[in-house]
């Protein structure tokens, strides 16, 4: 039995050889494929593939035997492919993409954050109160009564402005998300909430009228609280109190110091109030809160090119068309003011919304609350009126409720950070 193995595996050598013979060219192949100079992996590969001397010292072997023997073989294909790759390139730094930074009107902002901030919060002010001088200039202008004429015109620069931006944002291309019905919905209450305010200037001073626009959270909290059912607390509610009182006084204001005050006046303004309101609650639910949310300037574009039809046939029946015109012809500088004042009002809108979008409620609540108290000091420098002491005391309770309100959002910005980060 003993000669029959001896016999068997003489008589296998051959073919094992040649197995050996073929294993060895196959890794000197392929060390030389990795690595063209490196011989030495080559060879040392040869050196370890090789020594195994025949079919009988494999059958008298053990199962370990092999394994170490299989992993030998692969350590060494291993360090060859180590040693014989090419160390790896330095990878470059990464460069800051144009793409992480903040995109105003087309514009790309610079890295820097707080040149960043400055440039939003200056540009909303700026615009803001140019805005408020030019529309309250227009006014001013002897014989000019015609809230319809400014309101079309208004919508028109406002649509224009809209499909610009829409334009930029998009490679060119006027891009619609939302449907046409709710931009039909959507574009009475707009041009119901603009026409309304501008017609109450004919019966309150611009001031008055900066006031009323501010006091638009209490219909805000209304709504909520009857609809939604949404509790606000005590420190809102007194806020909200002192803000009302401060109308008050600046209303009883108007009464003793303009002589074209009319109650009608305030009703309009209430009304208009409570319009925008909804659109607010209105543009949230259907524009923005959705699976393919529309942009602002999309918004803007569309609901204001149908709120100019509205804003056309209503000065149709009104008879206004034609006496505005004749106006504006006679008084050349009204249109561009109108023009003007409504493009900074746009673009106005625009700096808030970024502020807001790249730096955050808190942050954009400090520029708009600077904002409404600038705008009524510049109302009085630009356009002196008779002062007493319910402008003087409804100022400073304007003023105390903002800075109220702004407190109470500081602090429930600072709870919500708190919680995120337990």
């Amino acid at each position: 039995s003993t000669q029959r193995q001896t016999t068997k595996a003489h008589l296998d050598a051959p073919a094992m050889a040649s197995t050996i013979a073929s294993s060895s060219l196959a890794l000197r192949s392929a060390a030389q494929s990795a690595s063209v100079g490196n011989k030495q992996s080559s060879v040392r590969v040869v050196a370890r593939a090789a020594p195994a001397p025949s079919r009988a010292h494999f059958s008298a072997g053990s199962a370990s035997h092999k394994q170490q023997h299989g992993a030998a073989a692969r350590r060494s294909v291993c360090r060859m492919s180590t040693e014989s790759a090419p160390a790896p390139e330095p990878a470059a730094a990464p460069e800051e993409s144009k793409k992480d930074l903040p995109v105003v009107l087309g514009v790309t902002l610079p890295a820097n954050r707080n040149a960043q901030f400055l440039i939003l919060a200056s540009g909303a002010l700026v615009c803001s109160l140019g805005f408020a001088a030019l529309q309250e200039g227009v006014f001013r202008v002897p014989g000019f009564k015609f809230a319809g004429w400014m309101t079309l015109i208004t919508s028109v620069v406002y649509a224009v402005c809209g499909f610009v931006e829409n334009a930029l944002m998009n490679g060119g291309k006027i891009v619609r998300n939302a449907s046409w019905k709710n931009y039909w919905l959507l574009s009475v209450l707009t041009f119901g909430g603009m026409y309304l305010t501008n017609y109450a200037l004919k019966f309150l001073a611009y001031a008055t009228r900066i006031v009323f626009k501010s006091a638009k959270v209490v219909p805000v909290m209304i709504f909520a609280t009857v609809i939604n059912g949404k509790k606000f607390s005590a420190a809102e509610y007194l806020s909200v109190a002192v803000l009302v009182a401060g109308i008050i006084l600046f209303t009883l204001g108007d009464v003793a110091g303009v002589p074209t005050f009319n109650p009608i006046g305030v009703v309009l303004i209430l009304i208009a109030l409570c319009v925008d309101a909804i659109c607010s609650n209105f543009e949230e639910k259907n524009f923005f809160r959705v699976e393919n949310p529309s942009s602002q300037a999309e918004v803007l574009g569309f609901a204001s090119l149908i709120g100019s039809l509205y804003a056309f046939l209503a000065l149709l029946p009104s008879g206004e068309l034609g006496p505005a015109l004749a106006h504006s012809m006679a008084n050349p500088q009204v249109v561009p003011m109108i023009c003007v004042f409504s493009v900074l009002g746009y673009v106005s809108v625009t700096f808030v919304l970024s502020l807001i979008k790249y730096f955050g409620a808190t942050e954009t609540e400090i520029v708009k609350s600077l904002r409404k108290v600038l705008s009524i000091c510049l109302s009085f420098i630009l356009f002196p009126k008779v002062l007493n002491w319910k402008y003087i005391a409804g100022f400073f309770m304007v003023v105390t409720s903002t800075l109220m309100t702004f407190k109470i959002k500081t602090d429930k910005a600072k709870k919500k950070a708190a919680l995120k980060a337990a």
